[in-house]
């Protein structure tokens, strides 16, 4: 079974034990000067213990302060060799190959610091850019390529296994290729051979600088999916040059920053989704192609290379999800599997709002270093109240470290508001993280008691040693005029079909939820209008969540009012008032309502009263997403 994924094959001399490898993600875990600590050091033994073949790290900076995030790893002195040479002694310890990305990132660089190496071939910002760049001269170019080649010999000095040089998501490298950032008339721009000599050149001086025997790959971008970006024409052509420049591998991936979720997939697009655009590039080079783009199944990943679309999968989140899924899929233990559901919450996100990655059905992931194995020395008795994902996941570290664990589930199923949130059509996958959840309670024989409410009398009957009280959160109805009216519907009861929309549908709130509601509606033939009190929707919505969401508004034709409230439901109408001015909704037939939620926690306080320790996690402590609520389950298991 899956004999391709664990098939060996070479990348120049470097021969790699199977086909999985985790490409390049930022973890934002270096200390300030570019080091390897021990958290990052652990988070990629971690992933070597588990199997990958190779791992590619996060980009290393070819000069301080040239990244898109203000952390990242450097290694322009002997003193980071050094701290290097202890993250490849453990990965390869590990049984694992690694490789180190090194990257300028042009016109994206952070410019928190300072914005001198704000840089670009040309002094334009992109549409989502804050600042326009320097234009580069000839000479500072010709500095630059240099500069790559001398972070790729200190790389082989830290016994590196390869080098990538990554010229893909509208880092500097891309800006060159790209008609889209790059307008030069000199002989690094115009036409698709000048375009091309910056990378070139950098290939020719790393090559110089590293030797023969040191594989040197390439990641591209091979469509950008803006106007005037890379083409797929152009990039058969420059896979092509880079193939005769002796470059050893090329690593697809496709788009820029202003298009991140076509770089990190969301759950709304298809798994495999990008692997045609590898197949067109393995077409034209007899070099290895890698491929990546919500491949998280060893099913799918083994179909890519059966089909001969790619030689190598990369599976960046999944690796974040299970580090185990190598060892899992080669031992047949598939049911094991902590799959990715492309949340893109911990990872991508996390990294936006400046924090460390992080990945939601994984808490251990980037922890490692923190979180050893913990098995309880006392062992005792804990009782958890609510079944949701939150409380599912205290039970089960619980269970792992020797408690006895009874979970109380007033339904007669575990996920509680878990489930309604897989039920547009895009979010499915969610609920193979409730499937890994009942496998592992199973196994750890936690006791399960559904249709069972627990009360303070059982408590006190039972006497447990620690209570968790992971009761979640019910919707909020805000006190509206007419909001009693019958069709006045919540959100969830039209995702779960208990009741039906008209032909024209109000939706109250535009947060994830009104959101996903509004495309759940659309799908179904409503024509909906969201209304938002505050100045914009999907406020706390990871970016590349938002992106998908806001093309799916303008698609379907929705209309949207933001910084407007409601302040009177009618019989077919709805009242809002934005900038002081009322405005009147006409032929309403139903309002749905997404405005929020509140815990439900009655039980605290009463097992307070009569002194049982009690753990209070999820949404039923504050409502939030599921990152915390399950980083918190984990947690309340872990330190019992």
């Amino acid at each position: 079974m899956y004999d391709k994924l664990f098939e060996p094959m070479k990348i120049g001399t470097m021969e790699v034990k199977n086909r999985l490898v985790v490409p390049a993600m930022s973890t934002l875990t270096a200390t300030p000067e570019g080091a390897s600590t021990e958290q990052l050091i652990a988070y990629h033994e971690r992933k070597a213990k588990g199997g990958w073949g190779l791992i590619i790290t996060e980009y290393f900076g070819v000069a301080p302060n040239v990244g898109f995030f203000p952390k990242m790893l450097g290694i322009w002195n002997d003193e980071l060799i050094e701290s290097h040479k202890e993250l490849t002694r453990r990965v390869h310890t590990a049984g694992a190959k690694i490789a180190a990305q090194i990257s300028h990132s042009g016109r994206e660089t952070f410019i928190g610091v300072s914005d001198e190496n704000l840089v670009a071939p040309s002094p334009y910002r992109d549409v989502s850019g804050e600042k326009n760049p320097r234009e580069l001269t000839v000479d500072e170019i010709k500095k630059i390529v240099g500069l790559y080649g001398d972070t790729a010999r200190n790389l082989k000095k830290a016994e590196f296994d390869a080098v990538e040089i990554y010229a893909a998501h509208g880092y500097l490298i891309s800006e060159f290729l790209s008609k889209y950032a790059n307008k030069r008339t000199d002989e690094y721009g115009g036409c698709l051979e000048n375009r091309m000599r910056f990378l070139l050149e950098i290939v020719a001086d790393v090559k110089a600088k590293v030797g023969k025997d040191f594989p040197v790959m390439v990641r591209l971008s091979t469509v950008e999916y803006v106007p005037g970006g890379l083409s797929m024409g152009e990039t058969r052509v420059i896979a092509k040059k880079l193939e005769e420049a002796g470059v050893d591998a090329i690593d697809c991936s496709q788009g820029i920053f202003t298009v991140s979720h076509n770089i990190v997939e969301p759950m709304m697009l298809d798994n495999c989704v990008f692997v045609d655009n590898s197949a067109e590039i393995k077409k034209v080079v007899n070099i290895p192609v890698i491929t990546a783009g919500r491949i998280n199944e060893a099913c799918l990943a083994e179909s890519v290379l059966e089909a001969g679309k790619a030689d190598f999968i990369g599976m960046g989140r999944a690796s974040l999800a299970d580090p185990d899924f190598p060892i899992k899929v080669k031992e047949g233990r598939l049911e094991d599997i902590r799959y990715c559901i492309g949340c893109v919450q911990g990872c991508i996100g996390g990294n936006m709002r400046g924090e460390n990655c992080h990945c939601l059905v994984n808490p251990e992931m980037d922890r490692e270093y923190e979180l050893p194995e913990n098995p309880a020395e006392t062992l005792k008795t804990v009782w958890i109240a609510g079944g949701g994902v939150a409380g599912c996941e205290a039970a089960i570290v619980a269970a792992n470290r020797g408690h006895h664990v009874v979970l109380f589930e007033k339904s007669d199923r575990l996920g509680g508001t878990w489930l309604i949130a897989a039920l547009p059509p895009h979010k499915t996958e969610l609920l193979t993280f409730v499937g890994w959840q009942k496998h592992e309670l199973k196994k750890l024989g936690v006791d399960i008691r559904y249709n069972t409410e627990l009360t303070k009398e059982m408590v006190q009957e039972g006497h447990p040693d620690a209570v968790i009280i992971a009761t979640g959160c019910k919707p909020f109805i805000p006190p509206i005029s007419g909001s009693d009216k019958p069709h006045v519907i919540q959100a969830n009861d039209i995702l779960t079909q208990k009741k039906k929309a008209g032909e024209n549908v109000v939706v109250m709130g535009g947060g994830s939820v009104g959101v996903e509601t509004a495309e759940f509606l659309s799908w179904y033939g409503s024509e909906v209008t969201i209304v938002e009190m505050l100045d914009d929707i999907l406020i706390g919505c990871e970016r590349e969540t938002m992106l998908m969401h806001r093309k799916a508004i303008k698609d379907e034709n929705m209309k949207v009012y933001k910084g407007a409230k409601v302040c009177e439901i009618g019989d077919d109408t709805v009242t809002i008032e934005k900038k002081g001015k009322k405005i009147v909704l006409e032929d309403v037939d139903t309002v749905v309502v997404a405005a929020g939620s509140k815990p439900v926690n009655t039980l605290e306080p009463e097992l307070s009263e009569i002194g049982v320790p009690v753990k209070v996690i999820g949404d039923s402590k504050k409502v939030r997403n599921g990152l915390a609520a399950i980083y918190e389950g984990y947690m309340a298991g872990y330190e019992i």
